[in-house]
């Protein structure tokens, strides 16, 4: 059976459309037994996922896409993205720590980024 390990929800401006309530429901429709919420750069949508993805009965896994810097990556021309999924509820604290750590690095919104270093501490 399908499970979708990477959707964005309408949380990531210009690359998801739907709210995480929709996709829950539309997972649900189609018999799908679970679904991956991975915003960009944040867990934006992953309280209003959990609470849709439970009243649908599916399960709901919860990530982000954290962004790496091209400067800290070897003949990489623009900045990657690494997909990231929680398996227990540290993880997810863990990936929130992560997050609000180069985020608050930031100059201007939607600047920051990740290290490789602080993807393995975390």
């Amino acid at each position: 059976m399908y499970v979708e390990l990477h959707a964005r929800s309408a949380f990531s401006f210009l690359e998801g459309a739907s709210l995480p309530e929709q996709l829950a429901k539309r997972c649900g429709e189609l018999h799908m037994p679970a679904l991956a919420l991975l915003d960009r750069d944040g867990v934006y949508g992953a309280p209003r996922m959990h609470l849709a993805a439970r009243e649908a009965k599916i399960k709901a896994h919860v990530g982000a896409e954290v962004t790496l810097s091209n400067s800290l990556l070897k003949g990489v021309k623009r900045d990657v993205r690494d997909s990231l999924l929680a398996e227990t509820q540290a993880g997810y604290q863990n990936l929130c720590r992560l997050i609000t750590r180069y985020k608050s690095r930031e100059k201007k919104k939607g600047e920051g980024f990740s290290t490789p270093e602080e993807i393995r501490e975390y």
